[in-house]
Order: structure tokens, then C-alpha cells, then sequence
């Protein structure tokens, strides 16, 4: 537990930009939410790659998000049944699931469909509001919290020998 607590301060505490920490926050959601053995988790791990964010908050947000997934599930199979079986969007659909990128999508799946435009959406919302509340981190949180008492303490403590050994 608490390697975990050190890895995430060690995120927060990099000199990595925070649109770097929000892109990974915002691509755990997506890659959380849907299922795991899709093609377009695919694109999300190569997306991860070439932008260079942090793959350690990346991998720490996966399993929160994950969980919120599991539990929100048959939400998604709502939301993706209502938007596969729109008329207005029968002929789309149509044309869409006969290229080979439709069929190897797995879209054609109401659970899939719907995680998947949940998770772009939640994504969307994420990037801004967690790249605000890691600025705010670091520019006025972050003094305030190395001032508390029990802060103080845990710098001593085997805690901080494994924050600052790397």
C-alpha cells in the first residue's frame, strides 16, 4: 500500500508536465471503462506510448477506473443498445460493421458501444479537470502539505526512505 502511495506522490512530484499526468488519468478511463481485449485499447496503449505520459499514473488509474466500469456495466449496455438500435442511425451502422476495422471493432456489442462513447466522454471532461487539479497540486497544495505536523513525521518515517530512493 504504501509503495503504492510513493508512486503516485513520485507522479504527481515529476517534472512531467501536467497535460502529460492528465492524458494519463483521461486514457486509464477509456482503457478502465471498456473492455480490456479491444482493438481500440490497442490505440489507447500506442497513444500512451507516443505522447510519453506517465505510465505509472496510467497504470495507477486503471483499476479504479476498471471497477467503476464493472459497476456502471449495465448502464453501458443501455446506452450502446439505444445507439445501435437508433433508426437515424441504421444506415451508418450498416456501412460501418461492413469494413474490416467494424467487425474487428467488437462495437457491434451493445456493453462495447456504449463503454466505449461513456469512457470518450468521461475522457473529454477528465483531461481538463485533472490537469487543474494537478497545477493546483503542485502550485498551492504542495507547500501546505509538507507544513503538516504528520507530514513532517512520515519524512522520517519508511515511507519517505522509499519515496526518495527511486
Amino acid at each position: 500500500m504504501l509503495t503504492i502511495l510513493v508512486k503516485l506522490f513520485k507522479a504527481l512530484n515529476s517534472e512531467q508536465s501536467p497535460n502529460q499526468l492528465a492524458i494519463a488519468i483521461s486514457l486509464a478511463a477509456i482503457l478502465g471503462l471498456t473492455p480490456f481485449l479491444s482493438l481500440h485499447n490497442i490505440l489507447i496503449l500506442f497513444i500512451a506510448l507516443i505522447f510519453r505520459v506517465n505510465l505509472t499514473l496510467l497504470i495507477l488509474s486503471y483499476p479504479l477506473f476498471a471497477l467503476l466500469g464493472y459497476l456502471l456495466s449495465p448502464w453501458f449496455q443501455q446506452v450502446g443498445s439505444s445507439l445501435l438500435q437508433a433508426p437515424s442511425l441504421t444506415d451508418f451502422w450498416t456501412a460501418f460493421f461492413n469494413t474490416l476495422i467494424g467487425r474487428w471493432s467488437d462495437f457491434y456489442y451493445s456493453g462495447v458501444m456504449g463503454s466505449f462513447v461513456i469512457a470518450i466522454l468521461t475522457a473529454i471532461i477528465l483531461y481538463p479537470l485533472s490537469r487543474l487539479m494537478i497545477v493546483a497540486y503542485r502550485h498551492k497544495w504542495l507547500d501546505k502539505i509538507n507544513q503538516i505536523h504528520l507530514v513532517k513525521l512520515l519524512k522520517t518515517s519508511r515511507f519517505w526512505q522509499l519515496y526518495s530512493q527511486g
